[in-house]
């Protein structure tokens, strides 16, 4: 794609408003020296796939939990000054197979009400985004980076159909997807122990957009500090022959330790 018009097409996306990828609980003080946090979460997500053609998939975060086959989330973020370096991670592995009865319609009377289906599903989530922030706001209460970086995430799916009526199908299909990305990130402290963190970002690229959103509560004691929050994450996919639009959104428990 030629820059100009990979360019022109980032403007629009930049300015719709966002949340974020990452749990951080940012810390409630002032930062005077470099400082480096760790922080590893779980995520209890639903996940909606709409594919071309307007088909949507839904799986719950009960349905994911009990199939997860691997899983892995975790950030790093380092500030020096008024510079802020981040990296952030996600993989998900999640598989199901089993027999299940799709209900079909029938306008014979004597007709089946369903089909037993025998099904094989896989899917695989890969999520990297490194991004460098500067401060651009600081008081007793506010602390908000400006940040650009680089996001990219991978959906690999295989789905294997085999029903009672001799039909049988298989598909499968990869997606490497990398945006460009602009966002805010930061807290609102209420007292040395008690803050809001938050991140909103968008980006574009090999998407026609992404949004990510997060905030939550975060509790402060020492190096340490645990999250509450609420996470959302959407693509919408242009030139796929697949999957149209993905959403990943739910609650989130994050645990953070600052060196």
């Amino acid at each position: 794609m030629p820059p100009a018009a990979f360019l022109s097409r980032f403007a629009p996306a930049s300015r719709l408003l966002a949340g974020t990828a990452l749990c951080l609980a940012l810390p409630a003080t002032q930062v005077a020296a470099a400082e480096t946090t760790a922080t590893f979460f779980l995520w209890a997500n639903d996940v909606d796939q709409k594919l071309v053609g307007g088909t949507r998939l839904e799986t719950s975060s009960k349905t994911l939990i009990e199939n997860l086959e691997f899983g892995l989330m975790g950030a790093l973020v380092h500030r020096r000054g008024p510079w802020l370096y981040g990296f952030d991670a996600l993989y998900a592995d999640v598989g199901k197979d089993g027999d299940v009865d799709v209900p079909v319609q029938n306008d014979e009377p004597d007709g089946p009400d369903s089909i037993g289906t025998a099904l094989d599903f896989t899917s695989k989530t890969t999520l990297v985004h490194a991004y460098v922030g500067h401060e651009w706001h600081r008081d007793p209460n506010w602390a908000i980076y400006a940040t650009g970086g680089v996001r990219y995430t991978r959906f690999e799916t295989e789905l294997t159909v085999d029903t009672d009526t001799g039909f049988a199908k298989r598909f499968e299909t990869e997606e490497n997807l990398t945006d460009a990305t602009l966002g805010v990130r930061g807290h609102y402290a209420y007292t040395p122990h008690w803050s809001s963190p938050f991140i909103l970002d968008v980006g574009t690229g090999s998407t026609e957009a992404t949004l990510h959103a997060f905030t939550g509560l975060s509790y402060d004691w020492g190096p340490s500090s645990v999250t509450a929050a609420y996470r959302y994450m959407k693509w919408k996919l242009e030139d796929s022959d697949y999957l149209d639009q993905v959403i990943y959104e739910g609650p989130l428990l994050a645990f953070s330790y600052r060196f």
